[in-house]
This record gives C-alpha cells, sequence and structure tokens, in this order.
C-alpha cells in the first residue's frame, strides 16, 4: 500500500524548512524525484486553503520552475 501524501505532512515538513522550491519540496517532503500533477496539485490546494504561501524570488538567469518559494503562514502557525 502506497503512502499517501497529506497536506499537513507539508505544513509539518515547511515549518522546519522553510523557503523551499517546489521541486525541493517534492524530492525532499515526499520523497519522490519526479514531479507530477498530484504534488502540484497537494501544494495549490495548501495554498487556497492558507495553510502555506509563497513569494516570488527573482534571481538573475534563475530558472522559471524556481521562481516561487513556499513557507507556512504566520496565521495557520497561530491558530494550530
Amino acid at each position: 500500500m502506497k503512502n499517501r501524501n497529506t497536506q499537513q505532512q507539508l505544513v509539518n515538513w515547511l515549518t522546519n524548512n522553510p523557503c523551499k522550491t517546489e521541486l525541493e519540496i517534492v524530492n525532499q517532503c515526499f520523497n519522490d524525484r519526479t514531479r507530477d500533477k498530484k504534488h502540484a496539485d497537494l501544494i495549490r490546494r495548501a495554498l487556497f486553503t492558507g495553510k502555506i504561501d509563497r513569494v516570488r524570488v527573482k534571481f538573475k538567469g534563475i530558472d522559471s520552475r524556481k521562481l516561487y518559494r513556499y513557507f507556512v503562514t504566520n496565521t495557520f502557525m497561530l491558530t494550530k
């Protein structure tokens, strides 16, 4: 049986590892080397529910897939 990834798992991981890209989250939090729709949807659902937030970071010559850094919102941490 496969382990199901949850928003709470994502929030717990981002609490200890803030400011990570989507690819870093998938590789380290979910222990998966492939980025697919299910991981992207999980991250986006957590964004829309307000559990996590993202900030756009633009460095010179950075890959467009690494534009956003994700972190746990302060309001979610206070209401936990």
